[in-house]
């Protein structure tokens, strides 16, 4: 009897710290602030993170994973507003950087200026896009994230400053004695003089630390912000000014590098930002295009009045953000020349690129911007669709449907190659691969200082707990029916026994 009670005791010790250890493991307490969850999600847009279900660590993510990668907390949709400490209606969203924005099954981040990024779907991946444009019902603060109430605030290399509990826009403030202005968007004008010290680095106050003389891909703060607007006064960078060097800011960086006739790295070192910032600097030329078809002598002629009363029509180009430019991008979509997903209303590259293709197929000079006859062609009936994406849109339909309903038991004469690009549709087989490797993802990424990132700890869902729990019982259960069977099997030995010695 002794030694079952000790075995039953060991059972019972290893059952109750295996669920404890299960308990402690299940959720992770949320930390970090909205400033850096801001930046944490700019830099998966710059980085073209993918997404990928199930998602939660750099360069694979889900809409929940992309908070979860950087705060940790809770990981499902539902349960993040359930724990908010405190929520709203999107009509009525704050002025604060690093909310949630929720929809039902859905979640994103509020980076301010009403734009929000999302990790979307296996099509579009991560988004910025204006909260307007996308079906947010709800925002709320992150439960254990801490969002500023009052003073000075720098968010993806931008200040902002904060009274009763909300970034301040269009007006101005003497602080310190020094007069800011604030625009629409709510970032100052200047760096404040008790934060430019700190701008660049969380480690600058230390005695022994070098000055930092250059600036490459995966830093953050106000100097790459001041080389991101002058890369977009030269012509070179068309992006968003978000103080983060991602890999369009290194993009734009080398193009301006091989215009400077210096060596072509990507690293803003002194020798280049000294060239950066002179008034020799080169500016920015677009690559003369010529169009692939022969132009007639009467679209010659039309091109020519065109270009006389070009000077008086509204042209829309890079840099442009609007309901027009939305429309423009829609259209594209539907000819074949732009992704499906990319109508954000932000005329970027690769609208650019799609405004180039549709001209030259549809024998328009070749701009890149739209212009009065660009736009009438557009939207006409006649508009040349791309062909070469109803070749490529062909292939993949085939390729997938040789994925998924080919006979089990047939071997397949020929394997299509998996899609690669960022831009393309994720193939389903990469999809299932990325899962399986996402949790490898994050043994090789080194965070960059400015990133307040937690490491995440894995969670076991509620229903995943409840099983393992009911799996406990059972066994405890029936190793107490087991013991209670031998102790009265035990007892009847022992009454025959005592039986049979009164017989003798």
């Amino acid at each position: 009897m002794t030694k079952i009670k000790r075995i039953l005791t060991l059972i019972i010790c290893v059952a109750i710290l295996a669920s404890a250890t299960v308990i402690g493991t299940s959720t992770a307490s949320a930390s970090g602030s909205g400033a850096g969850l801001v930046s944490w999600a700019y830099r998966a847009y710059n980085e073209h993170w993918k997404y990928v279900w199930g998602g939660a660590s750099v360069g694979s993510v889900d809409c929940s994973g992309l908070i979860y990668s950087y705060a940790g907390g809770e990981r499902v949709t539902e349960s993040m507003i359930a724990a908010s400490p405190e929520s709203g209606s999107i009509s009525s969203i704050p002025r604060i950087h690093g909310l949630g924005l929720y929809q039902y099954g859905h979640v994103g981040v509020y980076v301010g200026g009403g734009m929000g990024i999302d990790a979307r779907d296996e099509i579009s991946n991560v988004c910025l896009d204006s909260i307007s444009n996308k079906s947010w019902t709800q925002w709320f603060k992150i439960s254990g994230v801490s969002y500023p109430t009052s003073g000075w605030q720098e968010v993806a290399g931008q200040y902002y400053y904060y009274e009763d509990g909300q970034y301040i826009v269009n007006t101005s403030r003497t602080i310190d004695g020094v007069t800011y202005s604030f625009g629409s968007d709510g970032a100052s004008n200047k760096t404040p003089s008790n934060m430019s010290s700190t701008a660049d680095s969380s480690s600058s106050n230390k005695k022994h630390k070098k000055k930092k003389t250059a600036w490459q891909l995966g830093d953050s703060g106000s100097q790459v912000t001041k080389i991101q607007k002058r890369l977009k006064e030269l012509g070179f960078y068309n992006g968003d000014i978000t103080g983060y060097f991602g890999t369009d800011t290194q993009k734009a960086y080398k193009a301006f590098q091989t215009a400077a006739g210096v060596v072509v790295d990507g690293i803003c070192g002194k020798t280049d930002r000294d060239i950066l910032y002179s008034n020799n600097a080169p500016v920015y030329v677009a690559p003369t295009t010529v169009a692939k078809k022969k132009t007639t002598t009467k679209k010659q002629s039309t091109k020519k009045t065109t270009t006389k009363t070009k000077k008086q029509e509204k042209v829309i180009s890079v840099g442009d953000y609007s309901k027009d430019v939305t429309s423009i991008q829609n259209q594209l979509i539907k000819l074949n020349y732009l992704e499906k997903g990319n109508a954000t209303g932000y005329f970027g590259e690769d609208t650019e690129q799609a405004i180039k293709d549709f001209q030259d197929y549809n024998e328009i000079t070749v701009t890149g911007s739209v212009d009065s006859a660009t736009k009438k062609a557009l939207f006409s009936k006649n508009a040349v669709a791309n062909p070469e994406a109803k070749t490529e849109d062909n292939n993949e339909e085939k390729q997938l449907a040789t994925f998924t309903f080919k006979d089990a038991t047939e071997e397949p004469t020929t394997i299509a190659e998996p899609i690669s690009t960022t831009d393309e549709t994720t193939n389903k087989s990469v999809v299932l691969e990325s899962n399986q490797l996402a949790s490898k993802a994050l043994a090789g990424v080194t965070s960059s200082e400015s990133f307040e990132q937690v490491t995440p700890i894995t969670n076991e869902s509620s229903s995943q707990l409840i099983k393992w729990l009911c799996v406990v019982i059972a066994v405890m259960g029936s190793v107490f029916v087991l013991v209670t069977i031998n102790e009265k099997k035990k007892a009847r030995r022992r009454r025959r026994m005592r039986h049979a010695r009164r017989m003798r």
